[in-house]
């Protein structure tokens, strides 16, 4: 069972497991399909005429939330001012970012109300609340990390011929960034280009996909490409599609564990940039 004393969320303003900002106590009494994994859309079939059954494809299911409790007021009119709160926290077809802190670790979805909020009386100062909530991701996300990189270059570097060997390293830049997602499923991954680049080539080393433009792609200082790996969408500038100027579709993702994701271009211009943001993801 969970430890609601260990537990608090936000949804809408609201601080539930914790005391707000007009002296109401928002108490947790139920929290359920939060902690597990969402079930699978896999079925198994009977073989005809022969033991043993044939197993489809499985996809991870929507996310549903159920959550329930007591509110502690200081007065009738705080009471009745919470239920107010309550139901406008979740109005029906609008995204809510809903913020779960359990034992100290902190993770996110994005909800909208599946079912009716209950919000009850028991005495004039102590209510009862429920609500229940569904995500579309079965995904929960933790906080972004980021990263970013020059082309690969080396420059300087000099060995001079003295009697006692003197060398000045040269400087790298390897045109790589690295990030580790510590959850236990693949996360969303957003890049963004920075010109003066052509054709730019975005390579996850660990499972060699590569997102290759043409270089027919021309970036001029102070433009930009944004690339959004979940949504597969790619806008110069946060606007204009270039999808089109793609030949080589190798979508990547933040897997679990040390992601690489090395940048080169059709020509080397020493201010391009990679810049990686990617979102730790769990069951």
């Amino acid at each position: 069972m969970l430890d609601t004393d260990q537990l608090s969320f936000t949804l809408g303003g609201i601080p539930f497991g914790e005391i707000d900002e007009f002296g109401v106590d928002w108490s947790i009494e139920k929290f359920d399909g939060w902690m597990g994994a969402t079930k699978s859309t896999s079925e198994i079939t009977q073989k005809p005429r022969q033991s043993g059954g044939w197993r489809s494809t499985g996809y991870s299911g929507a996310r549903s939330i159920a959550a329930s409790g007591r509110i502690y007021a200081p007065d009738a009119a705080a009471l009745a001012d919470a239920f107010d709160r309550l139901n406008d926290a979740i109005p029906a077809g609008v995204d809510r970012t809903l913020v779960v802190t359990y034992a100290g670790t902190t993770r996110w979805v994005t909800v909208q109300q599946s079912d009716d909020v209950l919000p009850g009386w028991e005495t004039d100062v102590i209510g009862t609340w429920s609500i229940q909530v569904a995500s579309t991701d079965w995904r929960k996300f933790g906080e972004a990390v980021t990263g970013s990189t020059k082309l690969p270059s080396t420059s300087g570097g000099l060995t001079i011929p003295f009697t006692i060997p003197f060398t000045i390293d040269a400087v790298t830049v390897t045109g790589q960034v690295g990030l580790v997602n510590p959850g236990n499923d693949s996360g969303p991954v957003v890049l963004r280009v920075d010109g003066p680049c052509v054709g730019p080539i975005i390579t996850h080393a660990s499972t060699g996909k590569a997102l290759v433009f043409s270089s027919s792609l021309v970036l001029q200082a102070g433009e930009f490409l944004l690339i959004d790996m979940d949504a597969r969408t790619v806008l110069a500038n946060g606007q204009a599609n270039r999808a089109g100027y793609i030949t080589s579709r190798g979508w990547s993702a933040f897997d679990p564990g040390d992601n690489t994701w090395a940048f080169t271009a059709a020509q080397y211009d020493p201010n391009s940039q990679l810049t990686v943001s990617a979102v730790p993801a769990w069951r």
